[in-house]
């Protein structure tokens, strides 16, 4: 079910594809389905206190089996994450108050257009830049979701096995970093693009566009079929830029907040 529209549940497939040891309990992870005379109607992972949930058809009825679930074990959540019917369907019946925190636009790529050349090239990051990605990402992070903030710890492990899996990208302007992307998640057919990042000394000069670009072709010169990623619907700048690549909206996501 999740493979039908494997864009839209990158997510949970990539949380899943990330275990290693599939067979075996996750400790603090949830994963259920919702089922309709043998059909899974709904589904949800839970592993930092957001659920995140998705279903099979516009229904989102069966989104309640999923939000009783957590309610009924006295599974504390932070909040839900998902395309925002189903999102706000399990906001509200899972009883407390909420309040959206933030709406992305999930975009797909099957063709990078032809953008005017800038001066850098693209490269993949290495073990010697380890120290300035971790400083960007905690500034990517700080600036994208200020709600939920990794660890210094969190953030190396992250950036490290990144870098070590040839996941980290970098654009170079005579010999100087000023511009980072990554493949955030790999599923069978997509590879998602995220922490799109520049320092604001290097913002407005096209940097970014050109790695997001480049890092696009690399995907798909992979064998994935598409490309994704998520933006902040509230940005109309980086919307823009990233049709001018050629990425296309396909859907809306929301993060929304419990509040207790």
């Amino acid at each position: 079910m999740l493979e039908e529209r494997e864009l839209e549940n990158n997510l949970i497939l990539g949380l899943c594809n990330a275990l290693i040891e599939k067979n075996l309990p996750e400790k603090d992870c949830v994963f259920i389905n919702a089922y309709e005379s043998g059909r899974l109607m709904s589904t949800s992972i839970n592993t930092i206190g957001r659920a995140i949930v998705s279903c099979s058809t516009d229904d989102t009825d069966s989104v309640k089996e999923l939000a009783a679930y957590y309610r009924d074990q006295n599974i504390r959540l932070t909040g839900v994450f998902g395309e925002i019917n189903p999102a706000t369907a399990f906001a509200r019946f899972y009883g407390c108050g909420f309040a959206t925190d933030m709406t992305m636009i999930v975009h797909r790529l099957s063709r990078v257009n032809d953008l005017p050349v800038v001066s850098g090239s693209f490269e993949t990051a290495v073990n010697g830049d380890l120290a300035l990605i971790m400083d960007w990402t905690f500034r990517f992070k700080k600036e994208a979701d200020a709600t939920y903030q990794m660890s210094g710890d969190e953030i190396l492990n992250m950036v490290r096995s990144g870098i070590e899996g040839g996941n980290f990208f970098l654009w170079k302007d005579k010999n100087v970093a000023v511009s980072m992307a990554a493949i955030n998640r790999k599923t069978r057919k997509v590879g998602v693009v995220g922490y799109v990042y520049s320092p604001e000394e290097y913002r407005k000069k096209g940097y970014a566009t050109a790695l997001v670009q480049k890092l696009s072709e690399h995907i798909l010169q992979r064998g994935f079929k598409y490309c994704g990623l998520f933006t902040d619907q509230a940005n109309p700048t980086s919307n823009h830029i990233y049709r001018k690549i050629g990425y296309e909206p396909l859907t809306t996501f929301a993060t929304i907040g419990f509040i207790s």
